[in-house]
């Protein structure tokens, strides 16, 4: 695997990048400076009438069929909510305001894909789920299904991030 920080060569001139720090590079010639940045990602709990949280089966690799929560990366010219709001409609087909969103915190995480390893940030939010929804699996989800906090299953879930946020945010249940 390669790491975002093991890039070999400017995007700028085509030179040989130095390595200066654990997020930096300089190219040797024209001297950019190019950071290694977490890429944005959101993730929301979708919570049912009955408190459990809808959880997805991932359809494709990454992590292809372990359990994830809805979301994905942010588009640019995209904010946070925009882009939780599209992949709430893109993975499940419901729609949800992003004025019915509750920010909940960050957590970080690696995402490897192909032969790159990357690092992404992970905004998370929470909304209650209309009873009336009528879910569809899309896109890059193959399956859901809800689950009682005190129920999580840790050791299917899909990314150690999402892990250790939900431990905090539901510290045995």
């Amino acid at each position: 695997m390669t790491q975002e920080i093991d890039y070999t060569f400017c995007p700028n001139c085509g030179s040989k990048f130095t390595k200066m720090s654990p997020n930096l590079l300089e190219c040797n010639d024209c001297h950019l400076q190019f950071y290694i940045n977490p890429k944005p990602t959101t993730a929301i709990l979708l919570i049912n009438q009955k408190g459990e949280i809808l959880f997805v089966v991932r359809k494709n690799d990454p992590k292809k069929g372990m359990l994830d929560l809805p979301g994905g990366f942010v588009d640019i010219n995209e904010t946070l909510e925009e882009g939780m709001v599209r992949e709430i409609v893109e993975e499940l087909g419901i729609t949800i305001s992003s004025k019915d969103l509750t920010y909940l915190g960050s957590s970080v995480d690696e995402y490897s894909y192909g032969n790159i390893d990357g690092r992404t940030i992970n905004a998370m939010y929470r909304a209650e789920l209309s009873e009336n929804s009528s879910i569809v699996p899309a896109d890059d989800v193959e399956d859901f299904l809800f689950i009682s906090p005190k129920n999580i299953p840790y050791d299917k879930l899909a990314f150690q991030g999402m892990k250790d946020f939900l431990k905090e945010y539901y510290p045995r249940v």
